[in-house]
C-alpha cells in the first residue's frame, strides 16, 4: 500500500530471534520495503522453533517466525563468502536503514559494523541493538529476554515474599520496550537525515532500554535507599491489589480477577459493591491502615469474587469504575469479544502454513493506513528477485551464484 506513512523507505533487516525482527516488522507494517537477510547456514533461530501445524516441520511453519516477520522479503545470501559479501555491500548501498541485533563480536566478524558501512553508505541509519549496548565490562555478553529480565532487575521483585524469584512468564524486553525503542530511535535518526543529508549510528543497549520498565524500584533506592522487595500481587502504592478466585467454570477450570483499589474513590465504590459491614471499619478509612490489614481485607474480597463469574465481577466493578480486570489465557485472549470486534488479529493466508491470525500494530491512525498485508516470507523466497532488480545481476550469475551456495 504506497499511501502508509514509511512507503519508499528501504530496509535491510539483518535481525534474528524477538527485539530486532519485531521493530524491522513495525516499519515494514508502516509501509517500508523491508529485506530481511538469511543464509541456509545460519537461518533465524526462530524459523526453527514451536509452534507450527500439527506434525509439521521446515522452516517456514513457525508462528513465531511468521508472527513478527509479516510484510517482508526474504533473501539468501551467504555474507561470510568474499562474493556474498560484495552483494551484502550492495543491499547496504540500496538501504535507507540498516538493523541488527547481532553480537557487537558478529557485527564485527561479518563486516557490518558502524565504522565499515557508513563508507559504503554515508546516509544511512544504522541501528545496532547489542545487549549490553557497544562499550562497558559486559558489551560481549549474548542472552534473550529472559536474561534480559534477570540482569534489569525484574526477576528480582517477581513472586512472593520470602520465596524465590520466578520470573515474569515471557521475554517482556524482547517483544514491547525494546523493539518499540529501536522503533522510535531509528524514525528520529530518519528525521535527522531528512534534514541533513547524513546518516547516523543507533545504538540501543537492549538492557537498558529494558531498564526503563524498573523506574520505580531504581528511584526508591536512589532517592530514599529503599529496597523493593517481591510483593507477590501486591504493590506498594495501592491497597487492596491483588488477583482473586473467582467461580469455576463449568468445566472446572479455575477464574481469576486482578482489583487495584490506586485511590479512595475506587475503595469507596468496592465497600459499597461488596457491602461488607467489616470493610466499613472505622480503621480502613486511610490508605496505610488499608495496607497494614491487606491480609484481613483480601480473604473478604475473595469471598466475595469466589460466588461470582468473572466476566460478572469485571462488568459489576468496571460500572463502579474501579481499576479491574479478568485473568485471560491465551485462548480467551484470541477470543476476545472486544479485540475481534476492534480487529485486533489480522488473518493472513501463509504459502505453507496456511491461514492463521497475527498479532495486530497496536495503534492505528485515523489519517493513514497502517498494519500488514502479507504473511512472513518463506525462507529465501525473494531471492532472485532481489537479485534481478536491485542487485541487477544476470540470470546466469544468479545461477552460477547458487552453485556455489553463494546464494541459497
Amino acid at each position: 500500500m504506497t499511501n502508509k506513512p514509511l512507503a519508499g523507505l528501504n530496509v535491510l533487516d539483518m535481525s534474528w530471534f524477538g527485539a530486532g525482527p519485531i521493530a524491522g516488522r513495525a516499519l515494514a507494517n508502516a509501509g517500508a520495503r523491508v529485506i530481511k537477510l538469511e543464509t541456509e547456514k545460519r537461518i533465524d533461530g526462530l524459523r526453527a522453533m514451536a509452534p507450527r501445524p500439527k506434525g509439521a516441520r521446515g522452516y517456514n511453519l513457525s508462528g513465531y517466525f511468521n508472527n513478527y516477520n509479516s510484510d517482508k522479503e526474504s533473501v539468501t545470501i551467504d555474507l561470510t563468502t568474499e562474493k556474498g559479501y560484495a552483494l551484502g555491500l550492495k543491499l547496504i548501498q540500496w538501504s535507507d536503514v540498516m538493523l541488527t541485533n547481532m553480537t557487537n563480536r558478529a557485527t564485527n566478524q561479518i563486516k557490518v559494523d558502524w565504522e565499515t558501512i557508513k563508507k559504503v553508505n554515508p546516509k544511512i541509519v544504522a541501528a545496532y541493538m547489542p545487549m549490553m549496548g557497544a562499550t562497558g565490562p559486559y558489551k560481549d555478553f549474548q542472552g534473550f529476554g529472559a536474561m534480559l529480565t534477570a540482569i534489569c532487575g525484574m526477576n528480582y521483585l517477581s513472586g512472593f515474599e520470602k520465596n524465590r524469584p520466578v520470573g515474569v512468564g515471557t521475554n517482556y524486553p524482547d517483544y514491547v520496550v525494546n523493539p518499540m525503542h529501536a522503533y522510535i530511535a531509528i524514525l528520529s535518526a530518519l528525521r535527522i537525515a531528512k534534514k541533513t543529508n547524513k546518516g547516523q549510528k543507533v545504538e540501543l543497549s537492549q538492557n537498558e532500554s529494558s531498564i526503563a520498565s524498573m523506574s520505580l524500584p531504581l528511584f526508591a533506592y536512589d532517592n530514599a535507599k529503599i529496597k523493593h522487595q517481591r510483593l507477590g500481587n501486591r504493590v506498594a502504592f495501592a491497597a487492596p491489589h491483588g488477583v482473586y478466585r473467582c467461580k469455576d467454570d463449568e468445566n472446572g477450570n479455575e477464574k481469576w480477577i486482578t482489583i487495584a483499589c490506586i485511590d479512595e474513590s475506587h475503595w469507596q465504590a468496592l465497600i459499597k459493591i461488596i457491602d461488607n459491614e467489616q470493610l466499613n471499619k472505622q480503621e480502613f478509612n486511610d490508605f496505610d491502615s488499608r495496607k497494614k490489614a491487606e491480609d484481613q481485607i483480601d480473604k473478604i474480597i475473595s469471598a466475595w469474587t469466589s460466588g461470582l463469574d468473572h466476566l460478572q465481577a469485571q462488568t459489576t466493578l468496571q460500572d463502579a469504575r474501579i481499576p479491574a480486570g479478568v485473568v485471560q489465557n491465551a485462548q480467551e485472549v484470541v477470543e476476545d469479544s472486544h479485540l475481534s470486534q476492534r480487529g485486533y488479529f489480522v488473518s493472513l493466508d501463509h504459502v505453507e502454513a496456511g491461514a492463521r491470525i497475527y498479532d495486530g500494530t497496536g495503534w492505528k491512525m485515523s489519517q493513514t493506513p497502517i498494519g500488514m498485508e502479507k504473511a512472513a516470507p518463506l525462507l529465501g523466497e525473494h531471492t532472485f528477485d532481489v537479485c534481478t532488480t536491485i542487485l541487477e545481476l544476470p540470470p546466469e550469475e544468479i545461477a552460477e551464484l547458487v552453485a556455489e551456495q553463494v546464494l541459497f
